[in-house]
């Protein structure tokens, strides 16, 4: 469906626990210049009172104060639709949908109730299968950490507009506390199983700020997809619970020959790690072990086993040095969390919400074989 002529683009955010955030990545979309977008918040089981603090928000009683956006005052202008998991995935009411369509793009919200944590990726499908079932023409995957530039959605859109042979696109992603530097431009999977960010860490002034670069790897915090494409390849792999979703797509989508692009003056600012950062509370070794146990077992999928127990030992041999420089973890820790990590990747096939939440309170000291 498109609106004056331009393409439509469902926007899906996954809010958990998150909705400060959250609000701040809806007021940056509400100053997109481009006009044909759904916005689709999915609350994936909260725990705190996001679903009513986003709903507060829409009626103007509910703000965040930030430097990235500006601040509405035009209370009761952003019209609501709430759906429960099972209407959202059937492509909503068809009357509560035509009332949205009335509206200008900045003044809908689709809000969803999933009702339960059912992960970063499973989450995330929820939205992607209502974007096509309302016939959507892209798929804008957005985390809520993250705020966005007036002109982003525009030149994503028009630079898949203009290359019909590229299936998906990135823009230039700075880091929210510090504007100036870049977090990355997409990046490069790499034979040995990892990915390489282009312009990690390097001032906006040494980046291009014009053009686009073909790339291997696409950040799921930013990334615009045609929706056709997941009718040929799939939804997001919820065999990872958190984590891994999109490099097991930028996989899967290089087995199926599709391109991907960074465009450069797409600029979206990204507060990185906060999702895990919170899940976490504050413990670094769960999340470096989901972090490698995610990888582990997604090149299981790609490799004959023999040749994936070689890399998995060569592997664990090249991150060795970052888990004591880096991390600074102690030898004793290094090794009883590589035992770890050989054992459950070799058991397990996938990382469900039961391990991911084990993770998270992981202490080594602690841990029985």
């Amino acid at each position: 469906m498109s609106k004056d002529g331009a393409p439509s683009v469902c926007v899906i955010i996954l809010n958990w626990n998150g909705w400060e955030d959250t609000v701040e990545c809806l007021e940056s979309l509400r100053d997109l210049d481009y006009a044909n977008y759904q916005v689709v918040v999915l609350d994936n089981g909260s725990e705190d009172d996001s679903f009513m603090r986003i709903q507060s928000w829409a009626k103007g009683k509910t703000s965040v104060e930030s430097s990235h956006v500006r601040r509405y005052e035009d209370n009761g202008l952003v019209s609501v639709v709430t759906y429960d998991r099972t209407t959202a995935e059937a492509g909503g009411v068809h009357e509560a949908e035509q009332a949205l369509m009335s509206l200008p793009a900045a003044r809908r919200l689709v809000l969803v109730k999933i009702g339960e944590n059912l992960g970063y990726a499973a989450g995330c499908n929820v939205g992607i299968r209502y974007a096509l079932a309302t016939g959507a023409d892209y798929v804008w995957l957005l985390n809520n950490d993250t705020v966005v530039a007036p002109s982003s959605l525009s030149a994503l859109v028009c630079f898949l507009e203009n290359f019909p042979d590229y299936q998906g696109v990135t823009g230039q992603i700075r880091f929210y506390d510090n504007p100036l530097m870049v977090w990355n431009c997409g990046g490069s999977l790499t034979w040995y199983g990892s990915r390489r960010y282009h312009y990690a860490g390097a001032p906006i002034a040494k980046t291009p700020q014009q053009g686009f670069r073909r790339i291997s790897f696409i950040t799921g915090c930013s990334a615009l997809f045609r929706a056709a494409l997941f009718r040929e390849v799939g939804l997001l792999s919820e065999a990872f619970f958190f984590g891994e979703e999109d490099f097991e797509l930028s996989k899967r989508l290089q087995r199926f020959g599709c391109k991907l692009a960074c465009k450069y003056d797409a600029i979206i600012y990204h507060k990185v790690g906060v999702s895990i950062n919170t899940a976490a509370r504050g413990r670094l070794i769960g999340k470096i072990y989901i972090y490698y146990l995610n990888r582990f077992i997604d090149m299981r999928r790609y490799w004959p086993s023999l040749v994936w127990r070689v890399w998995r030992l060569l592997y664990s041999l090249y991150i060795l040095p970052m888990l004591k420089l880096r991390h600074g973890l102690r030898w004793h820790d290094i090794w009883q969390l590589l035992n770890l990590l050989f054992r459950d990747s070799m058991t397990l096939d996938r990382v469900d919400k039961k391990v991911f939440e084990w993770a998270m309170n992981l202490e080594l000291g602690k841990v029985h074989n």
